[in-house]
């Protein structure tokens, strides 16, 4: 009897990891600007995708309704990863992206490797996001504050963008102290029965790592401060701020 009592714990145990989950988050992206990122999981196959149509709010617009306004330098930004990684104190994310948002032709396919965050989990502050119970967590994620909602009803240590490192996943995470950079699941879908595909090839893109690409954006930033500057009516000055935007502005190689 105890051995089947055993052998039925494991089966349930493995049905519960063996479920196929997909997440659409509303990612708030600027005050004016969101899309949805959808997230897929198969086993230990994880790919998050940002949709290429952005929403913009119409500035004449009171009621706050959005206008879609896909440009033809917007694209689908990409995030892959695995469950069972084989360190555990960091992951292997190969996303999609560009230096230079701008020019439609600028795409690169990058690896980067994370160091698992540092979470402080409050299991006496929950709230429900998409009809599941989560447990709040706070961190520093490359130089951001970041809070962090996880449930334990969904056991995957994932979440969108490049989130990831609780014992549960992440429905609602956000940028503390910004009305933007936020992701708060607006539906979970369980089992689903369509295809993903978990390995794009992006044959086109440029491949490169995490910190060629970072060295590419500084310079990028460098240099559009420099003709800001040169440009300047003789006599003005002005003075710019040399650091990164979004989420990633320290990284691990930079202590």
């Amino acid at each position: 009897m105890k051995n089947i009592l055993i052998s039925s714990i494991l089966i349930i145990s493995n049905l519960c990891f063996s479920q196929k989950i997909h997440v659409k988050y509303m990612y708030v992206r600027s005050d004016i600007a969101t899309l949805y990122e959808d997230l897929y999981i198969d086993n230990n196959k994880v790919l998050s995708k940002q949709d290429s149509i952005i929403h913009f709010k119409s500035s004449n617009d009171s009621d706050g309704i959005t206008a879609f306004k896909p440009g033809k330098t917007t694209r689908a930004f990409y995030f892959i990863s695995t469950l069972n990684d084989r360190e555990p104190n960091e992951r292997d994310f190969f996303f999609t992206a560009a230096v230079n948002g701008n020019n439609p032709n600028d795409n690169y396919f990058i690896h980067d490797k994370i160091t698992k965050p540092t979470w402080n989990i409050d299991s006496k502050s929950t709230k429900k996001v998409a009809g599941y119970t989560c447990i709040k967590a706070t961190t520093t994620f490359r130089g951001s504050n970041i809070t962090a909602y996880f449930t334990k009803e969904l056991p995957y240590s994932a979440g969108p963008f490049k989130f990831f490192g609780l014992p549960g996943l992440i429905l609602d995470v956000r940028v503390d102290n910004k009305s933007f950079d936020i992701w708060k699941a607006e539906k979970v879908e369980i089992d689903y029965k369509y295809s993903v595909n978990f390995t794009p090839s992006f044959k086109q893109y440029s491949k490169i790592e995490m910190k060629k690409f970072i060295d590419l954006k500084d310079q990028l930033l460098l240099k559009n401060n420099k003709e800001t500057m040169d440009n300047l009516p003789q006599g003005v000055k002005i003075q710019y701020s040399t650091n990164r935007l979004g989420i990633e502005k320290k990284f691990e190689w930079e202590k």
